[in-house]
């Protein structure tokens, strides 16, 4: 099984969205990728959009990732 962690260090250098996203997706017995970022939904939206919007933002990096399940889904606001 693979693991892999990326970060979107691009955006955050551009300036961090509004919340902070953890997302967890596994092929079972095949791959298994976390990655995190920040992102800021458009006014309106509800957490099942953004949650929509970051898995596909996440399964079209890798054509490997199409299908996969979500083993894991945090978004809370970035502020301390």
């Amino acid at each position: 099984m693979t693991t892999q962690t990326t970060t979107d260090t691009g955006r955050a250098q551009q300036g961090q969205g509004t919340h902070h996203f953890v997302i967890t997706l596994e092929k079972p017995g095949w791959l298994s990728v976390t990655q995190e970022g920040t992102f800021t939904p458009p006014p309106g939206s509800t957490r099942q959009d953004a949650y929509l919007s970051i898995y596909r933002a996440v399964t079209s990096q890798d054509p490997d990732l199409n299908g996969a399940s979500v083993g894991f889904f945090l978004l809370e606001p970035n502020q301390l």
